[in-house]
């Protein structure tokens, strides 16, 4: 059992050997400062989804790995999960890759979720950035399951139809569940996990947008016809504070084109 136990350590420590969690007071700040680049890029600059306070309990995080900043995470302390990843869309390649675990999650029946997916990429170094620790919360194996059917792998392809080679800025966020947490009530479970995507064309309009909604029985809470607009309000109906900015035109929200 030891010896089984020093593997996922020896893993992490390599991993992060590699990678950092940069904290930053302001994501949209000119790097290193910042990590604007995974944020919408609107004609009148760069835009996020919105960001929790106090700042204290909800920290700005730009994910690098091997020198390259990745994505950007916010990260919730006192639930010990994100809120969202940020991140650019690349299209899937079929890599073999390592996969890392933590001891919070052995013996828990829960699966690291990944918020930012390593299916969205296309080499190694992109794929192995994707397993810090603070972009995942526990989720189900049957709900994670569900979640790359539904949504990982369909999403991969819906992103490459409606941007094409435009750039696909992507933020898939969780739900923390109301009582369900692991190892010792340190780590908040995910009840919910969203994602929604937009792309724009060089003049800055539209051209592709979608929005996922799945509960931890596998349930999608979205049809297919709706958009972030819709996974804005419905979050807000189940009275989460995880919502888009009302500006939505000029925000990530792209809803209409």
């Amino acid at each position: 059992m030891k010896m089984w136990l020093q593997h996922p350590l020896i893993l992490l420590l390599a991993f992060s050997s590699l990678a950092s969690c940069r904290l930053v007071d302001d994501f949209l700040a000119t790097p290193p400062n910042g990590c604007p680049q995974f944020f919408l890029n609107t004609p009148n600059g760069h835009v996020t989804p919105t960001i929790l306070q106090p700042a204290q309990r909800y920290q700005r995080i730009c994910q690098e790995y091997l020198g390259l900043d990745r994505f950007a995470t916010l990260y919730d302390t006192q639930n010990r999960i994100p809120v969202y990843s940020a991140y650019l869309h690349v299209p899937h390649t079929q890599i073999d890759t390592m996969r890392y675990q933590c001891l919070d999650y052995l013996n828990s029946g829960m699966d690291k979720g990944h918020l930012y997916p390593s299916y969205h990429n296309n080499d190694v170094e992109g794929m192995d950035a994707t397993f810090s620790l603070t972009n995942a919360a526990p989720q189900a194996r049957s709900f994670r399951t569900q979640w790359f059917g539904q949504v990982e792998y369909p999403a991969n392809e819906l992103i490459q139809i409606d941007c094409g080679s435009n750039t696909a800025y992507v933020v898939t966020g969780v739900v923390p569940d109301r009582i369900l947490t692991i190892s010792n009530n340190r780590v908040r479970v995910a009840s919910h996990f969203w994602t929604a995507y937009c792309c724009l064309d060089n003049s800055g309009n539209v051209i592709g947008h979608g929005a996922f909604l799945m509960d931890q029985y596998g349930d999608m809470l979205l049809k297919p016809n709706q958009n972030v607009q819709d996974l804005e309000n419905l979050l807000k109906l189940k009275m989460i504070v995880i919502h888009v900015e009302k500006d939505v035109k000029q925000r990530y929200n792209c809803i209409h084109n």
